[in-house]
């Protein structure tokens, strides 16, 4: 990240408040979770997945799944696609994703899973929102790739989403 004057740049002020926002949220997320109904229509929801750096060449990026269809990705290293791109999947590919994380029991999961069985590996950052009648209700999972005590189940849906990049349509 090129690190500039806040006053210099507007976009740039933008960004960090974006980006002061997100972590707040992070934060808040972070300190406590809520259920996340799990019967509702797709379209209440939003699924963001995060993979953070490593020591090595871990692809650093953040994918963003909105029950409407609409995908947001921002890849920042060790990706294909670097920069922000924004695409189009079906509804019945994010109802699949639904029941995918319906049958990992995402409500009974840990908010955090950082033990260091192995070092220098990358996290993965694993948001679900439920937004219905001005209420949203969250779950945020941090997970350390490194910490064996994770459910398999969890990392495979992770894979299932980074499979997505190629299903996805691209404007």
């Amino acid at each position: 990240m090129k690190l500039t004057s806040t006053n210099s740049d507007p976009e740039n002020n933008m960004r960090c408040i974006i980006l002061f926002m997100l972590f707040g949220m992070s934060i808040l997320m972070g300190c406590r979770t809520t259920s996340v109904p799990m019967k509702d229509s797709v379209s209440s929801y939003t699924v963001t997945l995060e993979r953070t750096a490593c020591r090595g060449n871990c692809p650093v990026y953040s994918i963003t799944i909105h029950g409407d269809g609409t995908v947001e990705y921002e890849g920042f290293m060790n990706t294909p696609l670097k920069g922000k791109r924004i695409g189009i999947i079906s509804k019945d590919s994010i109802s699949a994703m639904m029941r995918d994380i319906e049958a990992v029991n995402i409500n009974d999961l840990q908010a955090e899973y950082v033990m260091q069985s192995s070092t220098d590996m990358p996290s993965v950052i694993f948001t679900v929102l439920h937004a219905k009648k001005g209420v949203i209700r969250g779950k945020r999972i941090n997970d350390y790739q490194g910490d064996a005590t994770a459910p398999e189940a969890l990392r495979i849906l992770y894979n299932r989403i980074d499979s997505w990049y190629s299903i996805i349509q691209w404007q």
